[in-house]
């Protein structure tokens, strides 16, 4: 009985540890580059996509490595937008 009620006791525990962990609040890191910093970026992205589409890979590795890069790009194209959307203009 004292056995059964310990591991009740213990499953309970666990569980609730269990879902505490799970709703931990999500880290954003915010980098800055500059314009240069980010085309450069882009463009070796681009060169990197070029390199995969004309390589020997196995199809699967290569529209892996291809929707990876593209959402990269998709990305950093949102954020910039996004940043330049934030921007305030001071017409007067």
């Amino acid at each position: 009985m004292k056995n059964s009620k310990n591991l009740v006791k213990g499953i309970f525990i666990g569980m609730t540890l269990m879902c505490l962990t799970a709703f931990t609040a999500e880290k954003v890191f915010t980098l800055k580059f500059s314009e240069a910093d980010i085309n450069k970026h882009y463009q070796k992205l681009s060169l990197i996509r070029q390199i995969v589409d004309n390589s020997n890979l196995a199809h699967q590795d290569v529209v892996f490595v291809t929707k990876s890069i593209d959402s990269l790009q998709t990305e950093i194209l949102n954020q910039v937008k996004g940043q330049v959307d934030q921007i305030p203009s001071n017409k007067k």
